[in-house]
């Protein structure tokens, strides 16, 4: 793995993750190819899928915070670890069919939930895979949570 200091377009990640916590989804989805995939709680999802998903996050969370730590490439894909912090302070919205809202815990979340490999096309992201492909960043979130549904594991 090489630092990447060398690859000037690795930058469109945080710029994703930072129109999200702005609530600016236009500017987030600019930051993604027309033909983003990605898997959010074991569901292949498309651009517009992933950015309601982490609008609905924000929603409940309106001060998280997602960093992306120990950015490395290997030339072709980028890997990385995802921080988020903040507090669930409101009501998450549903995040898949047959799940119910999300009450409040006011637990306070600052940690690594997972790491990502992340590829790139351009100035534009292509796709976000999770290293561990059954537990990706909104599944370890609900986790640390303690909000994951008891069927979740039998899907």
């Amino acid at each position: 793995m090489m630092n990447v200091m060398n690859y000037q377009e690795y930058d469109v990640i945080q710029e994703l993750f930072d129109a999200i916590e702005k609530e600016n989804l236009v500017e987030a989805q600019d930051c993604l190819a027309g033909n983003f995939s990605s898997v959010i709680l074991k569901k292949s999802v498309k651009g517009e899928e992933f950015i309601e998903v982490y609008r609905r996050i924000k929603e409940g969370m309106p001060d998280a915070r997602f960093r992306i730590e120990n950015l490395t490439t290997d030339g072709e894909s980028f890997k990385a670890n995802v921080k988020i912090t903040g507090t669930h302070s409101k009501t998450i919205p549903s995040l898949r069919k047959g799940w119910r809202s999300m009450k409040p815990t006011r637990k306070k979340i600052n940690t690594v939930v997972t790491s990502v490999e992340i590829i790139l096309r351009g100035k534009q992201i292509m796709e976000i895979k999770n290293i561990d492909e059954e537990k990706g960043v909104i599944h370890n979130l609900l986790d640390q949570l303690k909000l994951l549904p008891k069927s979740y594991s039998k899907n």
